[in-house]
């Protein structure tokens, strides 16, 4: 049997990762501090910038950074990165006494080392006169043997009466040689703080340092991939323990409100509206938390108005909050769906003229969809001197017309005075997420709405249900993905596949979009077979 010799370690830290694969950021901080401590600077400083940028809150490899910099701007700054992840780290102290001595002036390129002044008393050592000053960089702090000094020849005993030349000489070259031992041994001393525990017995921390001294790894993996779900579970465990840590509680509090912007950001408002009263909970000055949930009770209150066709209180709440922030989810078309609907009431009222304000500012929300101008032009139209002033045009009437789903059937029956119009096949929701059954009606229509939930446009688009308080469900043609053009379920018409919208075919989509009204009712059934049954009986 053979015996495997295995490499020793210190053979595999002085080999580069392989460039074959992309090595580990502990393999590559490893082998940056391996150069460092060999003395190959410059190769340890690339090195440890590739960490860093892996691993930003690595604190350790920040301060070796700081060691090896080559100018003192980079050493400050990865020492500033270093505090902001641990102010308590025990090394910091060093690290930043460690620099100020590296880049305590700055320079010039080099320092000449003057020769030693001539002995009081003649020599029998053989000398050789020097060709030039012997020069030292004065970046190189690793400390130098001490080398035989050219002498001059022996002087008459006058130079004796000249003594404090040679004697300033000799002190400059003696204080040269302190400061490269000093450097050395700080440079040593700054490299044990960073891979040895400090023997000297340290002050029981408060509970604030507790938490920043064992901040665990997994926390700071979540908070540099800005998974909140996670950082917030890590941080919630970890207050069991330490309820009274302020740095703690500032984190959590962080954790929590940015939770709750990237649920506001996909739309889901009332999931975020809980995570910014925690964040309040714990830090009730937080300013930012605190307008967040003030946005988002506006918000959710506006679409309670708009659900229960209150259109003038809807338009209040959400107009409070496009104040604030135009960019707010979804506000810009619910306001603009508000405002038309606000305004075909108001022209059902024969209130001409403020149906046309409203409508109005429907079109300078979305001025892309038409519906609204030609609202306007009808108005324009009745209130021209030929006609009686605010003569209402009366709406298209909706009550003889029907649009009836078959669940079973995958098609779609459409109605005009009992008579059948039109036959088409349609899609409905995948198990799981069923289109709803019951009976319903046209709530809103958009040219090419979009659903930011899954980034789709929805050409001809026809509202008929909420679900939840944010999503609504509709009838409309292939949804298209958008920046690529791809047209989701096309061929498949006929099958249980949509999210719980009605898909039609982009030509069957157009027809029904021209020929039905807002207020057109529409029911879902299980099955158009027995529907019709049903209503056979009821005739």
């Amino acid at each position: 049997m053979s015996r495997h010799n295995p490499t020793p370690v210190s053979k595999l830290m002085s080999q580069a990762p392989d460039s074959t694969r992309p090595a580990s950021p502990v393999d590559q901080f490893q082998y940056a501090v391996h150069l460092a401590k060999a003395g190959r600077r410059l190769e340890a400083r690339d090195a440890l910038r590739q960490v860093v940028a892996a691993q930003p809150m690595n604190q350790a490899a920040w301060l070796w950074l700081s060691a090896v910099a080559p100018d003192l701007a980079e050493a400050e700054a990865a020492l500033a990165q270093a505090r902001t992840i641990n102010p308590l780290h025990p090394s910091l102290t060093q690290a930043e006494q460690w620099v100020a001595r590296r880049f305590v002036t700055q320079p010039s390129d080099r320092i000449t080392i003057l020769p030693a002044p001539p002995p009081t008393k003649p020599t029998k050592i053989a000398l050789t006169q020097p060709q030039k000053p012997a020069t030292l960089p004065m970046d190189d702090t690793r400390p130098h043997q001490a080398a035989t000094m050219p002498m001059p020849s022996p002087q008459p005993a006058v130079a004796e009466t000249r003594p404090t030349k040679p004697l300033s000489q000799t002190f400059h070259t003696v204080a040269l040689i302190a400061v490269a031992v000093a450097a050395t041994i700080g440079l040593a001393v700054l490299f044990l703080g960073l891979t040895l525990p400090v023997g000297a017995v340290a002050p029981e921390p408060t509970p604030a340092d507790a938490f920043l001294r064992e901040r665990p790894a997994a926390l700071d993996e979540a908070w540099a991939s800005r998974d909140w779900n996670r950082a917030v579970a890590i941080l919630e465990g970890l207050r069991q323990t330490q309820p009274d840590s302020p740095a703690l509680t500032e984190q959590l509090t962080h954790a929590y409100l940015q939770q709750g912007i990237a649920l506001r950001h996909k739309g889901f408002i009332e999931a975020a509206r809980p995570m910014f009263d925690q964040a309040l909970n714990l830090s009730p000055g937080q300013l930012r938390a605190r307008q967040e949930a003030q946005l988002a009770e506006a918000y959710l209150q506006g679409v309670k108005h708009y659900q229960a066709g209150e259109w003038q209180k809807a338009i209040e709440s959400l107009e409070a909050v496009r104040v604030e922030d135009g960019d707010y989810v979804h506000v810009k078309d619910l306001l603009y769906s508000a405002y038309f609907n606000h305004g075909l009431a108001l022209q059902g009222a024969n209130k001409m003229k403020q149906a046309r304000d409203a409508l109005e500012m429907a079109v300078s929300l979305r001025p892309d969809l038409p519906e609204a101008r030609r609202e306007i032009a009808d108005i324009e139209f009745a209130l021209a001197p030929q006609t009686a002033p605010e003569k209402p045009i009366p709406p298209a009437s909706v009550k003889d017309r029907l649009i009836v789903v078959g669940i079973a059937e995958q098609r779609m029956w459409v109605f005009d005075k009992n008579k059948q119009v039109f036959d088409f096949v349609v899609s409905t929701g995948e198990p799981g997420r069923d289109t709803a059954i019951g009976e319903f009606e046209i709530l809103d229509k958009i040219d090419v709405a979009y659903a930011a939930t899954w980034n789709l446009d929805m050409p001809y688009w026809m509202g008929i249900y909420w679900a939840g308080s944010t999503m609504e469900n509709g009838i409309h043609s292939l949804p298209i993905v958008k920046h690529t053009g791809y047209k989701l379920w096309d061929g498949y018409l006929g099958q249980r596949v949509s999210y719980g919208c009605v898909i039609l075919s982009d030509e069957d989509s157009a027809t029904l979009y021209n020929w039905a009204e807002v207020g057109t009712k529409v029911k879902i059934v299980w099955s158009l077979a027995d529907w019709a049954a049903e209503e056979g009986r009821k005739s």
